[in-house]
Order: structure tokens, then sequence, then C-alpha cells
């Protein structure tokens, strides 16, 4: 009896397990440009430092998330970011900074002792949200001279583009506003300049 018993329990929980939803990861995206792969030497003229970066709080999970009102956040059932927000933001900019100044080595935070770098580029994200209609983007950046750790630039940055509550286009939306957050980093004068 007790045999039968723990058959049934079994093939009760491995029929519930075969009805549950399979989870759907969403990464973000550095669209970069189509190159030919070039094998030659480069000239390294600095080292940059993309991070630390820092998001909110409610950014702070592993789900894909939209807000459903101004004071109600929806967190996506089943659809999850393929690696922490904050890692993939950095790892976005990186690949686009690179990408701009091929000359230049970039590395994220945090970067080990025989990598540091002439100039970090701090990122604080106020804002990484999407609606029904848009996402929208707020951060400040803060290029830190590594020698002196003092602030040689600092600005602010906000962006819009239209997405949906889809997750998909959550995670194109943000990759959207990522490339733009990192070509206005590109043109900021303490990096450009020097």
């Amino acid at each position: 009896m007790v045999t039968r018993i723990l058959l049934i329990i079994s093939l009760v929980a491995l029929c519930a397990c075969q009805n549950s939803p399979r989870k759907e990861y969403f990464a973000l995206n550095a669209a970069i440009p189509d190159a030919t792969t070039s094998f030659g030497s480069i000239n390294i003229e600095k080292v940059i430092g993309i991070g630390p970066i820092t998001i909110p709080e409610y950014l702070q999970h592993s789900r894909v998330s939209y807000w459903k009102t101004p004071l109600q956040l929806s967190l996506q059932e089943n659809h999850y970011w393929a690696e922490p927000l904050e890692q993939g933001i950095s790892r976005v900019l990186r690949l686009h900074v690179q990408t701009a100044y091929p000359q230049w080595r970039v590395v994220q935070f945090p970067w080990s002792s025989n990598q540091r770098p002439s100039y970090s580029i701090r990122v604080d994200i106020q804002r990484l949200d999407a609606f029904s209609d848009h996402a929208v983007i707020e951060a400040g950046i803060d290029t830190v001279d590594m020698k002196t750790n003092k602030i040689t630039a600092s600005k602010q940055f906000s962006a819009r583009v239209s997405s949906t509550n889809n997750s998909t286009d959550i995670a194109r939306a943000y990759s959207e506003l990522l490339q733009q957050l990192a070509n206005d980093i590109t043109k900021m004068p303490s990096l450009a300049d020097k």
C-alpha cells in the first residue's frame, strides 16, 4: 500500500514538472558593425576602464520587468536576464567604446591590478525603465583620472526609444539606449582630448 501511494505521488509530481512553463533568457546586445578581422598590431594609446556601474535597487533582480503604471513595476513571468543587469550594461558599454576607439584597451570593472586603467568611466544609471510604448534611460557619467582619483569630466545623459512591454522588445530597447549612452561617453572631452 505504501509503495502504491509513493508511486502515485511520484507520478503526480512528474506530471506537474512537465507542465511548468519554460524559462526564457534575454541578453543586452552590442550591435557592432561588421568589420574585417585584422591581426596586425595596434599601438595602445591608453587603457580605459568601464565602471563601476550602479543601477537602482528595483533593477537588481534577474527578471525582465516593465512599469505597468508609474507606481507599479511588473516582473515578466518566466522571462529572465541571462546575466546580472549591471554586468550586461558594463559589457555592452565596453564593446561599444572599444569599437569606437580600437587604439584604446577598454577593460571592465573590476579590473586586475596589471590592467589598471588611466581613466575610469563611472556610470550611475538612475533610470532604465520600460513602459508599454517606450523605454528610457537617465544616467550620470563621470570620467575619473585614476592617477589623481579626480573627476575630469561629468555629465548627465538621458534618452528615450520606442518599445513595448514584450521582453524581447525591452532587451532591444535597452540595447539601443546603451548604444546611445556609449556614443555620448566616447565624446566626453577628457577622453577624446587626452
